[in-house]
């Protein structure tokens, strides 16, 4: 199987785009910023298809924006490549999504102490665990690390408040409320084993082929 190359495609459309507007001295600027759109493109496209296809897609588009701000603060567990990422972020993702609604009319009954706990979890999690940042992209300083925790746990507790607001009776407050949980669980030493066994799951040997660390979701 060989591996979904956005890099490389990445590096033509910024090419490309350089010539077009004359500014070869911004090739690697805007071969990176094609990168990232193309990726994400790809990904949400895969990601919103799959989820249609399950009837999950309000589930799962509140699971990627929850998770995708708090992570953007507090970092995570990381895969290699892009396309263990991708397959990674929508196997987990829908999955969730799935679970979720299924499980939604049995979890309804539960009392508001139940979401009240999964808060409080999540937010000793992330006050214990965050913020990590990638090995290629250490924090500059020691006030900066210590900002970014502050920012995450900001972040989720607002996030924790609107969910209790909301209730067990929510189907949106407990789909917060697992993404508060997921994304807590992958700054834990577990949680970087679970994503580091999915990486040497997806892992092919490509003749001649180039890794590229990069964040899974």
């Amino acid at each position: 199987m060989h591996e979904v190359s956005i890099h490389k495609l990445g590096r033509v459309v910024g090419s490309y785009v350089a010539k077009k507007v004359s500014r070869l001295d911004q090739v690697e600027f805007l071969a990176f910023g094609a990168e990232i759109l193309l990726g994400s493109i790809l990904k949400l496209s895969i990601l919103f298809l799959i989820a249609a296809m399950l009837g999950v897609v309000l589930e799962v588009a509140i699971l990627l924006v929850v998770t995708g701000l708090i992570r953007t603060l507090s970092g995570g567990a990381h895969c290699s490549a892009y396309y263990r990422c991708l397959v990674t972020s929508v196997l987990i993702l829908t999955a969730l999504g799935y679970t979720i609604k299924t499980v939604h009319p049995f979890i309804r009954l539960l009392p508001t102490i139940v979401l009240v706990a999964i808060s409080v979890l999540s937010i000793f999690l992330y006050w214990y665990y965050s913020p990590q940042a990638p090995l290629n992209k250490p924090f500059s300083s020691r006030a900066k690390e210590v900002a970014f925790r502050w920012y995450t746990l900001i972040a989720v507790v607002m996030i924790s408040i609107i969910l209790t607001i909301l209730g067990t009776d929510s189907l949106i407050g407990w789909t917060m409320a697992f993404a508060l949980l997921w994304q807590a669980f992958t700054l834990t030493p577990l949680g970087h084993r679970f994503i580091g066994l999915w990486d040497i799951l997806l892992t092919f040997k490509v003749k001649g082929g180039r890794q590229n660390v990069e964040d899974y979701d």
